[in-house]
């Protein structure tokens, strides 16, 4: 029997129910380039069984998620999600699921090349051939839920006018590559990216970003740096609206689901030693101090990214959702407008 452990409750109260499904896109024009892929999105209620995440063969871990239930009916506003690199589509359970409880489907897809497997095993791709490979794939993951085909079960329940591509590090660099691509794809509404990688983004590129765009910042993100890379896309960034929030206890890990496998692992007997060591590693750079409780600081950013999301696509939203700069009047975060 495989070993479940359960996550606890949502880092937000659920607006709605919330359902998860993975399936397989093929792109025929990519040479047959497969694509694993989970959507979350609002669900009608029911007896569905919790959706299973796997942190390791035999090893899960159930959250608010429940599997394939039917979507709610409704226009429902897209975002596509883009991984960091060396990580995996799903790794951000609890960002996603956030998402999906505010309204919003989410779906994402690994990038065959530079995921965590692709790391392990030595098959990773160079810097070029992932950066334009990624690009590809979101191409194709917006062409597989928008597109005439409508390849998703999904699809007719996406509002094909509220879309918004998003990331986390290299998948930050991948949604902006796509937003200012010279062939601009009129389909994108917003694009946003969190702990953003994008020191090697030609300012070209991030010039001919002309929708709403977001920068969430971690003030101790000693991978992507603020003078690194938020500092110089602040500035060269085109748009309407460029908007950055910066969150001082924060680091590179602070939208991902890393905290909550540190929580997990003391839960899984024998788990190994290359793992547990690895996860060491990474515990400090969730708040950028080990120890430290990681809810809130995930909390953040889906309150941030969430908010920012239902102004800048102009939802008719819960009037007891707070806005964008409602939400940064905390201590410790600064928002700001280029």
């Amino acid at each position: 029997m495989p070993v479940v452990i359960t996550a606890g409750p949502p880092i937000e109260s659920p607006h709605n129910d919330v359902g998860r499904t993975s399936t397989l896109l093929v792109d025929p024009q990519r040479q047959s380039r497969m694509l694993a892929i989970d959507c979350w999105y609002p669900a009608l209620a029911g007896d569905h069984p919790p959706s299973l995440y796997e942190l390791l063969p035999g090893i899960g871990f159930t959250a608010s998620a429940v599997a394939d239930p039917p979507a709610a009916p409704g226009a429902h506003p897209l975002v596509c999600w883009s991984h960091g690199r060396s990580g995996t589509r799903s790794m951000y359970s609890v960002l996603c699921e956030g998402l999906a409880a505010r309204g919003y489907i989410v779906v994402s897809a690994d990038h065959p090349g530079d995921t965590l497997f692709d790391w392990l095993t030595g098959t990773a791709v160079d810097d070029d051939t992932n950066s334009s490979q990624r690009v590809g794939d979101m191409r194709c993951l917006l062409d597989a839920v928008l597109g005439d085909q409508g390849e998703l079960a999904l699809a007719p329940e996406i509002d094909a006018d509220r879309v918004a591509v998003a990331g986390h590090s290299y998948g930050a660099h991948t949604a902006f590559a796509v937003a200012g691509s010279e062939q601009t794809d009129p389909r994108i509404r917003a694009v946003a990216g969190l702990q953003s990688f994008t020191r090697t983004l030609p300012r070209s590129v991030l010039g001919r970003v002309e929708v709403p765009s977001l920068l969430v910042v971690g003030a101790r993100d000693m991978t992507t740096p603020p003078s690194s890379d938020a500092d110089r896309a602040f500035t060269a960034l085109g748009g309407p609206d460029v908007r950055r929030v910066d969150i001082e206890r924060a680091g590179h890990q602070a939208c991902s689901d890393v905290g909550l496998y540190v929580e997990l692992s003391p839960q899984v007997h024998g788990l190994p030693d290359m793992v547990r060591d690895y996860l060491d590693t990474l515990a400090e750079q969730v708040t950028g101090r080990a120890g430290d409780p990681w809810r809130p600081t995930v909390g953040l950013h889906l309150g941030v990214l969430g908010a920012w999301l239902d102004e800048v696509l102009d939802r008719e939203g819960d009037h007891t959702r707070r806005g964008l700069d409602d939400v940064c009047q905390v201590p410790g975060v600064t928002n700001r407008r280029a």
